[in-house]
């Protein structure tokens, strides 16, 4: 697991300076800090900070050809290196070390840009190929590791952080507004923009080529399935058992201690099965809880840790905590970032830091096996599609003339919504609009679904639930869920593995129809079919509720100072929001007449965020 950054000329004409690497290798040191790697040739100079995983004593970064014509940097780690590796000995490749990074090289050299389809792994990989006089930048097919790239001044500038690109100190930083729009409609802002105008992220699954003649982005691989499973329930339920023995098993490799997060929900739960059933030792188990948290999971990752005799840990996480680190927090993202989560999760981070290297954790279930309740509204709602079509303009008529705090007036608009645009935050969107400025609105370039298009082209048309788990698994999970693990587990120097989202098990997942995932009013079914008896009862049992952090609560307590601040800062205000809507939203919240907390959340995350930038 590194950091890694770089830049290249693209003309030619001007040699890559080596303090500037170094200065952007700089800005990145929590996610390697245990070693930096540099190399600098012509126009092109590559950087690294490392945290070794792997190969601990041999596996430092760059890598090289033997002519040294080839150089390959990797933030991340390759599952399969092992048995790859055994491959390219058979075709005759020589190795060095046993790190998985070399591996990359050789397999570069031996199937040139189409070694990413022989690679399974989390991974941000540039290459420099001298040979050709080419950059080459993937980022693996999820998107669990990010890239970020600009193109300015005929010169290639990437990074795993925008903060990277920042500090090479050539690069506008001119905001991009749709991309701030777009946050505040969805909390996170989806690929490929950032925030700043002037850079960009590599979309998951991605390749870009660069030349001194052009830049090409390529997708290689994408979640959206083709094709539909052809055996019975059954046969999944022993594929699937059998996929996720491996990617547990294949994510345990580590040269360092290794751990689990352990929220007693269903997917941590099933990692936490799978890797006790492989460890011969105990497993260490990590679990982060909130001082006045109405619903708590203590006891479900309690039994989970009984059952398989874990090293379990516990942490609460209390108000004044949250307010000292509020700041640092957010500055980890380099954009405004609105998922509340990434206090739990940095939380547990450091905690999770204190005792392991590697954590194992149970992202991707949701996405890939239907586990939120908003795919089951949205199912609900495939009822009456040509009636919600003929109603639509008088339901947008009489929203708009509905007073706005009337009760009822979200309902009349969505009812007139397709599925997709309530599914993708079309209510959400409306009431953006009235919050914010007409000179902010005059600068977005559109609508958020003109931004963001659903990727559900080429799918199988007739799986209700394909569009909603497409969106997630484009967008969502990417730009919010895995950017969130990414950043706070880097910002305590901790490597996070998901077994849910190795792409063979995704794959598999695509083509299952939607009545194996949600079977009437039951979420994730298959999965609790598959490991029902791996796990404690409490732990499958259907709950109506979640891990959520406090957060209605404490914008009304303990954050209310900060949240006022953002709202009386005349200049702020000024530039994006009206000042009624708002001050209108938090009174309303405060005096629990509706729960704005979403909202104002992300209000006061980008007022601290420009406030620091």
């Amino acid at each position: 697991m590194c950091g890694i950054c770089g830049i290249y000329h693209v003309r030619g004409t001007t040699p890559a300076d080596a303090a500037q690497v170094e200065r952007m290798c700089a800005s990145i040191v929590h996610r390697g800090p245990d070693e930096i790697g540099m190399h600098v040739d012509g126009p092109v100079g590559l950087g690294m900070r490392r945290l070794s995983i792997i190969d601990i004593e041999c596996g430092s970064q760059p890598f090289f050809s033997t002519d040294r014509s080839i150089a390959v940097v990797q933030n991340g780690e390759i599952y399969n290196f092992l048995t790859l590796r055994e491959r390219l000995r058979k075709l005759g490749h020589q190795f060095e070390t046993d790190s998985d990074t070399e591996v990359i090289l050789r397999a570069y050299e031996q199937y040139g840009l189409d070694f990413v389809h022989e690679i399974n792994g989390m991974f941000a990989i540039a290459i420099w190929d001298a040979n050709e006089q080419r950059l080459v930048l993937v980022r693996d097919r999820l998107g669990v590791k990010p890239l970020y790239y600009s193109e300015e001044d005929q010169s290639l500038i990437f990074g795993s952080e925008i903060k990277a690109i920042l500090a090479a100190e050539q690069t506008s930083r001119e905001l991009d507004a749709q991309a701030v729009y777009n946050y505040l409609v969805l909390g996170y802002i989806p690929a490929p923009r950032s925030v700043y105008a002037s850079i960009r992220k590599l979309p998951p699954g991605s390749m870009l080529v660069a030349t001194k003649d052009q830049t090409d982005v390529t997708r290689y691989w994408s979640p959206t399935p083709t094709s539909i499973y052809q055996g019975n329930q059954d046969d999944a339920v022993g594929e699937l058992r059998a996929l996720f023995d491996d990617a547990t098993g294949i994510r345990m490799i580590s040269d360092v201690p290794i751990g689990a997060f352990l929220s007693g929900g269903l997917d941590s739960s099933i990692v936490v099965a799978k890797m006790a059933e492989q460890s011969s030792k105990p497993v260490k188990t990590f679990f982060i809880d909130f001082d006045h948290q109405e619903h708590s999971e203590r006891e479900f990752a309690r039994a989970v840790a009984d059952q398989f005799q874990t090293e379990h840990h516990e942490f609460t996480v209390e108000p004044r905590t949250l307010l000292s680190m509020l700041d640092s927090i957010t500055a980890q993202f380099d954009e405004p970032f609105g998922d509340s989560s990434s206090i739990p999760t940095y939380y547990v981070s450091k905690l999770t830091r204190e005792h392991v290297t590697v954590a194992l954790a149970g992202d991707g279930g949701d996405e890939s096996f239907g586990g939120y309740r908003s795919y089951r509204r949205m199912l609900a709602r495939r009822e009456l599609p040509r009636t919600r079509r003929l109603l639509s303009p008088l339901c947008q008529a009489a929203y708009a003339v509905m007073p706005r705090a009337a009760k009822g007036r979200r309902a009349v608009r969505a009812f007139g919504m397709s599925n997709i645009e309530v599914f993708r935050g079309g209510m959400t969107e409306l009431e953006v609009r009235e919050t914010c400025s007409a000179e902010f609105l005059a600068r977005v370039d559109g609508t958020l679904s003109e931004d963001v298009a659903s990727p559900s082209s080429g799918a199988m048309s007739d799986d209700p639930l394909t569009p909603y788990s497409q969106f997630d698994l484009t967008w969502y999970l990417p730009d919010d869920i895995l950017t969130k693990v990414d950043r706070m587990s880097m910002a305590n120097s901790l490597e996070v593995r998901a077994p849910f989202l190795d792409y063979r098990i995704v794959e598999l997942a695509a083509r299952l129809p939607a009545d194996w995932k949600i079977h009437g009013n039951e979420t994730k079914h298959i999965l609790k079919t598959a490991f029902a008896a791996d796990l404690p009862p409490a732990v499958t049992v259907q709950r109506k509720h979640g891990f959520s952090i406090p957060l209605s609560h404490w914008l009304r307590t303990d954050l209310k100072e900060s949240l006022e601040e953002a709202i009386n800062d005349k200049e702020f205000v000024g530039e994006y929001f009206q000042e009624n809507a708002l001050r209108r939203m938090a009174d309303e919240h405060y005096a629990q007449k509706r729960d704005w907390s979403s909202a104002l959340w992300r209000i006061l995350v980008f007022f601290r965020w420009c406030s620091n930038r």
